[in-house]
């Protein structure tokens, strides 16, 4: 269970009146003046067909992209005009990163691949590893954590990668199209998954193109032309 007593804000991540305007020729508007903010224990879909803006979008969250005006609040903090070593910092302590494609270290089991997550958190190494074990039972994965990549099913390795993602405790998970290299069977495991996760307090910020990955979280916003065409709660 997340304690969420801890965060110093409601909110996990506010964006403020973002734009993000790239220079070309020709000038590309990719996002006009976008405004949400995510509660901490929140399940979030974003979904958009391609040229919404979702993958800008995605960048902006995860300080990867700079926005061209507005704010970014994580946990209440204002990461716009923050230096590149900062940001990184922010990454690897507030943000966890589940994407389309494993990333898994090939040579490296299942449990050493979840304690990289800690690698620059300071903490010893003994600690990185029982956290580790922890965070992969938490994927119902602990029986798999001395297994290397090639011997772990799609799905498995898409679970050692949420587990990694959560191992630091963030702020909010981004994932970009998890479900987009698993099978039907797979994609359900997974959203089981994140929906019992959020339920335990984890804050989930899925970016899908899925509408049926979409219906597994409980606030649903569509983008269209680089603008919130709807935002929608259940």
């Amino acid at each position: 269970m997340i304690n969420l007593e801890n965060r110093s804000s409601q909110f996990a991540l506010q964006l403020k009146e973002i734009s993000k305007i790239y220079p070309g020729p020709p000038i590309v508007q990719a996002l006009s003046d976008i405004s949400m903010s995510v509660n901490h224990g929140e399940l979030l879909g974003i979904i958009g067909s391609s040229g919404s803006g979702k993958t800008t979008l995605l960048h902006i969250m995860g300080t990867l992209s700079v926005p061209s005006s507005g704010s970014i609040l994580i946990d209440g903090r204002n990461v716009v005009g923050m230096s590149d070593k900062q940001l990184s910092g922010v990454r690897s302590q507030q943000i966890g990163f589940v994407f389309q494609e494993f990333f898994l270290l090939p040579g490296f089991s299942a449990l050493e691949n979840v304690a990289n997550g800690l690698l620059y958190s300071g903490i010893p190494l003994d600690e990185r590893r029982e956290r580790s074990f922890e965070m992969l039972g938490r994927v119902a994965l602990e029986h798999r954590a001395n297994h290397l990549p090639n011997e772990l099913s799609g799905g498995e390795q898409q679970r050692v990668a949420v587990a990694r993602a959560l191992v630091h405790n963030p702020s909010f998970v981004l994932a970009d199209e998890p479900t987009g290299n698993l099978d039907s069977e797979n994609t359900a495991s997974l959203m089981e998954l994140f929906t019992k996760l959020n339920e335990d307090g984890t804050t989930v910020i899925l970016i899908t193109h899925d509408l049926e990955v979409a219906e597994s979280a409980r606030r649903k916003i569509t983008l269209r032309d680089g603008r919130v065409y709807s935002d929608l709660s259940r």
